[in-house]
């Protein structure tokens, strides 16, 4: 069987919504992230910069308080078997996204995936310190990739020589700005419920609906196995 090197965005594909403007409303947060967004407008702020603003709003609060409201945020129907299901099979399935890994982590073990790449969040004595340290960059960052505060294409490329992959037996799925690289590079790129308009042109698939659609979409790019 051909094994396939799944990647997959979190916030609006995996989950219902952004986990990170979650927790600021579940943390009154709500004004302070307004503030940052207008900041970021006004002033042009990196990815990067904007979620380093983020991170400190949280600065001193401990994580499992944090924990508590991701795990509460909404799966789109269909992810944990679709993910789960692909895992069975033997394919290599990692979930890539902006946020803080630890938080992304635990939605990686409630699916089964192989591995995330993500922000890594400082973490000390159970608190936020509110200082985010990103995943692995490319020697040579692509200019398209410096407002972003995680590389996804180049992600792409490193997990798939990792798992012995080759490109055209890669799989992306995503929602957002930060996903057209990947979504573009990689064998099949698929846009679920593409935020842009821009994310629809490049990607080969666009699906509307859930991860049981999706399924459906991809049954003939994948074993008998996959299908959910």
């Amino acid at each position: 069987m051909k094994r396939n090197l799944v990647l997959v965005d979190m916030d609006g594909t995996l989950l219902m919504g952004r986990s990170l403007k979650m927790l600021t409303v579940a943390f009154g947060l709500e004004g302070d992230l307004q503030a940052i967004e207008q900041e970021s407008l006004a002033q042009e702020l990196t990815e990067r910069e904007k979620l380093l603003r983020i991170t400190r709003l949280f600065k001193g609060q401990r994580f499992e308080g944090l924990a508590s409201v991701f795990d509460g945020v909404p799966l789109t129907p269909g992810a944990p078997a679709w993910a789960r299901t692909l895992h069975s099979a033997g394919h290599a399935v990692h979930i890539v996204s902006e946020s803080w890994q630890p938080l992304v982590e635990r939605l990686g073990r409630r699916l089964a995936v192989s591995a995330v790449w993500a922000n890594g969040l400082e973490v000390k004595g159970q608190r936020v310190t509110g200082e985010i340290q990103p995943p692995l960059w490319p020697e040579n960052k692509p200019r398209s990739c410096w407002r972003h505060s995680v590389c996804k294409l180049h992600a792409l490329h490193y997990l798939a020589k990792r798992e012995n992959i080759p490109l055209e037996d890669t799989i992306a799925v995503g929602d957002g700005a930060t996903d057209v690289c990947m979504l573009r590079e990689a064998g099949l790129g698929v846009a679920l419920n593409p935020k842009a308009e821009q994310v629809a042109q490049v990607a080969d698939m666009v699906v509307y609906g859930d991860f049981y659609d999706l399924a459906d979409r991809l049954a003939p790019h994948l074993s008998e196995a996959c299908r959910v």
